[in-house]
């Protein structure tokens, strides 16, 4: 990790060949803990309610974010209709 300038004056680093911002880094922190808490949180909820696909949904709905956020979060709307009810 090196410091790299900026045109901006903003705090970037360079990782690989590639220049990031600061704040990029606490937004991918911070969308790397929602994916790994929504997929834990999902797979305990099914389990606990004697679903047969519970890891199913909680491995599965996580790995939908390389679609995009969007999409993460329709699956998890998906669930919270789908889910049985007690």
């Amino acid at each position: 990790m090196v410091l790299a300038p900026s045109v901006a004056g903003l705090p970037t680093y360079r990782f690989w060949g590639v220049t990031v911002v600061r704040d990029e880094l606490f937004l991918f922190a911070a969308l790397l803990v929602l994916w790994a808490t929504l997929g834990r949180w999902i797979y305990g909820d099914a389990k606990a309610r004697g679903s047969e696909w519970a890891w199913q949904w909680g491995f599965g709905t996580p790995l939908t974010l390389v679609a995009g956020l969007d999409v993460m979060l329709l699956v998890v709307v998906i669930y919270l209709l789908l889910r049985n009810s007690d």
